[in-house]
């Protein structure tokens, strides 16, 4: 679902498995890579404007998707990647298992990330949900992620929070205004109507 603000006071981006050796043989996956690597450049270039941290997680291993290539390992082309960035590598599925990312986002206060990179139904979600589990306020930046499915990207946004490169920009900038969570005072976010804690 689109969001028009970020719950959270410092965000960081993770851009998830954006490794050659995840390239589907696909017809339209061309498209579908360069789109988001244009997005997730854009997105990156907002955050390093603004000093927050951008972290690359690359998966360690071989990838299901049958990539042959000795490039398999190599970020996507085009994909702009600064001495600046924070790099993670990861074995499993959720790029939190096992890795230094939770510690990561911990020395740097973030309690919000938005999310980006591949493949969106499998790794992206997995940590995006992974993310809520530790209480980081997770997002899908808007047409950031490369979906396994054709329809992949639309189905992530109905259930997932996904924010414009605009909404980013306002919360960022400190431009947003403070959001307004739509259950009674006194009640637990996220907390069903007559459910005590």
């Amino acid at each position: 679902m689109k969001a028009d603000s970020i719950w959270g006071k410092k965000m960081a981006m993770v851009v998830v498995d954006p490794q050659r050796k995840f390239s589907l043989p696909v017809p339209d996956w061309k498209d579908r890579m360069e789109s988001a690597v244009e997005a997730i450049n854009r997105f990156a270039g907002i955050f390093r404007s603004h000093g927050a941290p951008v972290i690359f997680v690359g998966f360690v291993g071989p990838s299901h998707c049958g990539y042959e290539g000795d490039d398999g390992d190599e970020w996507l082309p085009g994909l702009a990647v600064e001495d600046s960035d924070i790099i993670v590598l990861k074995e499993h599925m959720n790029c939190f298992k096992e890795t230094d990312l939770e510690k990561i986002l911990a020395d740097n206060g973030i309690d919000s990330i938005l999310f980006a990179g591949m493949l969106t139904e499998f790794c992206v979600i997995t940590t995006y949900f992974g993310a809520g589990e530790r209480g980081i306020s997770p997002y899908l930046g808007k047409d950031a992620t490369i979906p396994y499915n054709q329809e992949g990207n639309k189905a992530a946004e109905v259930i997932c929070s996904v924010v414009s490169a605009d909404v980013l920009e306002r919360f960022l900038s400190g431009e947003q205004p403070e959001p307004v969570w739509p259950f009674e005072e006194g009640h637990h976010r996220g907390q069903p109507e007559g459910m005590s804690l």
